[in-house]
């Protein structure tokens, strides 16, 4: 949807789907937190809190990187377009590399 309001020149898709993104990408957070927080040694917890956020700021990141020099080289719609399409293959590939039963 975020993706269709770049390409569509649509403020309120663009909206809906950067709504609809900034809230999935809250629950997955906030359950990734409960769940490493479940797992960690209660001594720890800090720890692991502080390298769990480094690393999800680092999964931030590694995508805007390429999207700023593809930005550079290429027509300003095409970029983000081979971005979404990187971010949905990754995640795809993540999701199907390991038994359902798996996620907790």
């Amino acid at each position: 949807m975020f993706e269709t309001g770049l390409w569509t020149r649509s403020l309120p898709t663009f909206a809906a789907g950067t709504l609809l993104a900034g809230t999935g990408i809250g629950l997955a957070c906030r359950r990734g937190v409960g769940v490493a927080q479940r797992l960690a040694d209660p001594r720890r917890r800090a720890d692991q809190l502080s390298t769990y956020f480094l690393f999800a700021y680092t999964g931030t990141i590694v995508p805007t990187l390429p999207l700023g020099l593809l930005d550079q080289t290429m027509n300003q719609d095409v970029a983000p377009l081979i971005l979404a399409v990187a971010v949905v293959a990754t995640t795809l590939a993540g999701a199907l590399s390991r038994p359902i039963n798996a996620i907790t």
